[in-house]
């Protein structure tokens, strides 16, 4: 990433952040609906940024938000474990050629189709671990499972609403 891509980067991060912590995380939406938009920063990070900035960027997001969500380690855990799968998917899925090119994930430099279920399964398993081990009873094993269904659809919409609406750069800038 060159130096405009980070200031570009750490802008967003606090904005993102922002809105995570001052907005998202204090809405009385409902008991089963918790949405982690933050996670768009990790999801739409280069393909070919190099590993340990990758766990170190996912840990401090996380660390960032534990802090002001009172929940110690779950959120940079499941940041980190994100990451973590991200890099297996790209190094096993992915065409190498387009592993190559350290293009960003989003909806200008990737098949729609793709972008959409890329987001949607990374999200999904980002609540999925984030709630089981906020649970970590099978106990209300039921509401966990709304807490995931409701807590996901929720992210998913609001993360390709914001990607939609802020992510106008073109294939050819990134």
């Amino acid at each position: 990433m060159q130096t405009r891509d980070w200031i570009r980067f750490v802008l967003s991060a606090i904005v993102i952040l922002a809105i995570q912590v001052l907005v998202i995380n204090n809405l009385n939406l409902n008991q089963y609906m918790f949405p982690q938009l933050y996670i768009i920063l990790l999801l739409t990070l280069p393909i070919n940024l190099k590993h340990w900035i990758g766990y170190l960027l996912a840990f401090a997001l996380g660390f960032v938000i534990d802090s002001f969500s009172y929940t110690p380690g779950l959120q940079s855990f499941t940041a980190v474990f994100i990451m973590f799968l991200r890099y297996a998917y790209f190094n096993t899925i992915v065409d190498k050629e387009w592993l190559s090119t350290g293009i960003r994930p989003n909806f200008s430099t990737a098949d729609t189709g793709w972008f959409v279920i890329y987001v949607s399964i990374f999200t999904t398993v980002f609540h999925t671990i984030l709630f089981l081990m906020e649970n970590f009873s099978f106990s209300n094993f039921g509401s966990t499972l709304f807490k995931i269904a409701y807590s996901s659809s929720l992210a998913i919409f609001l993360i390709l609403l914001f990607l939609f609406t802020f992510n106008r750069e073109t294939a050819n800038d990134s």
